[in-house]
């Protein structure tokens, strides 16, 4: 009798451990499918030659900065670098701006933004 239920309780631990290990080939396998879908739509080899603005937006969902910002809002981290400033003498619908102020273009639009604080002062939808 003793054997029997040492039989039994180990029969049931092993099947305790052994049902995570079956497991987890399963989840390695959605892994491996999730993994290569994102490999896929990897930067390929020949787009690492593009532009460094392009380069730079490749990371980062695509804003509409006319609808998506608000006056006042902090504009984005990503969108503070020299890639998306604009000398206002090459448009005619901006004018020049003031002290701490810089002109940007973000897909498009133009954004006014205070220096300072990163703020939205105006946008100039394309």
């Amino acid at each position: 009798m003793k054997t029997l239920v040492k039989a039994i309780v180990l029969s049931i631990s092993t099947a305790l451990v052994a049902i995570p290990a079956m497991a987890a080939p399963q989840d390695h396998h959605q892994y491996s499918k999730s993994h290569a879908q994102q490999q896929h739509h990897a930067p390929q080899h020949h787009q690492l030659n593009k532009h460094p603005a392009q380069q730079h937006k490749q990371g980062y969902k695509k804003v509409d900065p006319s609808r998506d910002w608000r006056v006042g809002q902090k504009v984005p981290n990503q969108y503070q670098s020299k890639i998306y400033k604009v000398d206002h003498s090459k448009y005619k619908r901006l004018n020049k701006p003031g002290r701490n102020q810089q002109w940007i273009k973000v897909n498009g639009d133009y954004i006014l933004m205070n220096v300072v604080n990163d703020k939205v002062i105006k946008i100039i939808a394309a």
